[in-house]
């Protein structure tokens, strides 16, 4: 579990001027970068050719189809000021994604891995600068619109991120406020656990949480949602340990599930854990069809986000290089 250092944003403005804010935030000038001599002559903002929302990102049925629908055409990018790019990568749709994993290293490396947006943001040297100007104009706004608070939020996660060097490939984490509980796999091994963790611990507020978990469910409209966010407990405890609403572990690894003999990997069927390997994510299977393609539903808890029902393939962690594994 790693410690956000998101604060509350302080806010004095519209709803109306809020859902303007991209457009406000265009400059109708060309810039140069002078540690490459390059000239970004587009300014605005990238528009996504398929959003949330519509039919067509609706028909998607796995996250990788949204991932190639995203990404930034190269001749655009190329020539995009960091400023339109800063606006881009904060509309990006998969974006709330950062805080579905366990720790926020293992969010932001996945989008990074995945997203030319991003990738390209970590290259200009005045990424930070443009982050926090975005960040003063959206200080001074009063919203109860979702996506705006969402998008302070990504601010905020962004520039903790590129101001580290090591954030980057790295899994590394930030000590939380305390660990101090255990529980035991049915073998009776000990696996650590962080006991009755709150939104403070994770650096948000119960408001500015429904605020991502509305993204979520709008990046992944084909997923049910079975129970709202919640900061205690995550998907390696849901899966293995309780599914109670009640749960209060959060488990950072249940590699001790599977090593101990308590469980052992076979073909998946209805109740079987899912392992997702390289996403590090588990799930329970409630689901297991015929035909082409996966046709297997999964129940499982995204981060810190709520509990839904979803194929397989269609979640935040299967992006990119996964595998997953079932076991009885």
């Amino acid at each position: 579990m790693k410690k956000n250092l998101l604060t509350s944003i302080s806010l004095c403005f519209s709803l109306i001027f809020c859902l303007a804010l991209p457009a406000a935030f265009a400059d109708s000038t060309s810039a140069v970068d002078e540690t490459t001599n390059v000239q970004y002559s587009i300014t605005n903002s990238y528009e996504y050719v398929v959003k949330p929302n519509t039919d067509e990102w609706k028909k998607f049925t796995s996250t990788e189809e949204k991932v190639n629908a995203s990404q930034i055409p190269q001749t655009i990018l190329n020539k995009m000021t960091t400023k339109a790019l800063v606006e881009t990568v904060l509309k990006y749709p998969l974006l709330a994604n950062m805080f579905a994993f366990n720790t926020k290293q293992e969010g932001f490396n996945a989008i990074y891995s995945n997203f030319n947006g991003l990738q390209e943001l970590t290259k200009r040297t005045d990424a930070i600068s443009e982050l926090e100007q975005y960040q003063d104009k959206i200080g001074y706004l009063e919203t109860t619109d979702n996506t705006i608070i969402a998008q302070g939020l990504y601010v905020k996660a962004l520039l903790e991120a590129l101001g580290s060097n090591s954030l980057i490939g790295s899994n590394s984490d930030i000590t939380p406020y305390y660990t101090n509980s255990s529980v035991t796999t049915p073998n009776g091994t000990s696996v650590s656990t962080y006991k009755g963790l709150t939104w403070a611990d994770h650096g948000l507020t119960a408001t500015e949480a429904s605020a991502l978990q509305a993204q979520m469910v709008k990046a992944y409209p084909n997923a049910t949602v079975v129970s709202s966010q919640n900061p205690s407990y995550n998907c390696h405890s849901y899966a293995w340990y309780s599914t109670s609403s009640t749960n209060t572990h959060w488990m950072n690894s249940a590699s001790a599930y599977r090593t101990d003999g308590s469980y052992t990997s076979g073909t998946g069927a209805v109740g079987s854990k899912v392992d997702y390997g390289a996403g590090d994510h588990s799930g329970i299977v409630t689901y297991v069809g015929g035909g082409s393609g996966p046709n297997v539903k999964v129940k499982s808890k995204w981060g810190i986000y709520g509990v839904f029902t979803h194929n397989i393939v269609d979640c935040p962690y299967t992006i990119g290089s996964y595998s997953c594994t079932f076991w009885n």
